[in-house]
């Protein structure tokens, strides 16, 4: 029994730390049950039967800086700014980077001439007239 216990002991070692090497790129597995929360079909097309929600628990809260200090709630993914006063910029900065930059969805709550914003891996770059307090919703998503 003795002469099993060191080749056994040093087998789980190399084992664990082998396992501590992996890394994970996927963070859900698949079954074959149909009944689950959502449904994903043969060409990985992904079915929602209610809301997709972003709780914003993956990273820290994005931060605003521009002209007449505006303010930004939300997640990387949505939210709202509001432009300062007299605004004309606002540069929101993501609370994690995307790998490439996204494509975002913005659309101000008021019309305002020369609206035009722009995206990087970092931040989401909104440039208008100025126009005191106008808010903008925002959607960003990326492939990586």
């Amino acid at each position: 029994m003795r002469k099993y216990l060191l080749p056994s002991v040093l087998i789980l070692l190399v084992a664990g730390a082998v396992a501590g090497a992996q890394t994970i790129n996927k963070a859900l597995q698949l079954s074959q049950d149909a009944r689950g929360a959502f449904g994903v079909d043969t060409t990985n097309n992904v079915y929602f039967p209610g809301h997709i929600l972003n709780t914003g628990a993956a990273g820290p809260a994005p931060t605003v800086v521009g002209t007449g200090s505006p303010t930004i709630s939300g997640t990387d993914v949505a939210g709202t700014i509001t432009m300062g006063s007299s605004a004309t910029t606002a540069l929101a900065t993501f609370g994690r980077a995307y790998v490439t930059a996204p494509k975002c969805v913005v659309t101000w709550t008021s019309t305002v001439a020369n609206m035009a914003y722009g995206t990087s891996v970092s931040t989401l770059n909104l440039t208008q007239t100025s126009t005191s307090g106008n808010t903008v919703n925002y959607f960003c998503t990326s492939v990586s």
